[in-house]
């Protein structure tokens, strides 16, 4: 007696099924190659703009010294002088938020700040020896939760 090979034959379902998930791993895969470049797009220009800001700081913190002034100023909301911060955002074509958190001023330069543009966050700060510091900078990618206001109608 001879034996023979049965083929099983898979129904269209199946097959379709089978190339569905793989296109929707392949999709993922893409998507998610996509989001990690834009992503890490956006970090360096934000990081750029953060440190052309340290820069402008230095400077504009020359030309308020040479007014018998400081930069920094701890009761403003944004830890600097008045029109500071405008000064700095024209010369480092920076558009994001600055907010000073420490000044040296023995040096004349910024010990810690914050920047931010649209979803990242840059915290620069200075570690170690105040003659050779290190530079430390934190780059965050943010997602906006929740917002939480309270309105008050007019009675």
């Amino acid at each position: 007696m001879e034996e023979t090979t049965v083929f099983e034959k898979q129904s269209f379902a199946n097959k379709a099924w089978r190339y569905f998930i793989l296109l929707l791993a392949v999709i993922v895969l893409v998507g998610g190659f996509f989001a990690f470049v834009r992503i890490r797009t956006g970090i360096h220009k934000a990081l750029q703009e953060a440190r052309g800001v340290r820069s402008a700081m230095k400077l504009v913190s020359i030309e308020y010294y040479g007014g018998n002034g400081s930069i920094y100023d701890s009761t403003s909301h944004d830890g600097m002088a008045k029109g500071a911060a405008d000064m700095i955002k024209t010369m480092s074509y920076a558009d994001g938020e600055i907010e000073l958190k420490a000044w040296d001023e023995a040096n004349n330069v910024p010990i810690a700040f914050t920047y931010r543009k649209d979803l990242y966050v840059i915290d620069f700060k200075t570690v170690g020896n105040p003659k050779d510091p290190d530079f430390v900078w934190d780059v965050y990618y943010a997602f906006h939760l929740m917002k939480y206001t309270t309105e008050q109608g007019t009675e």
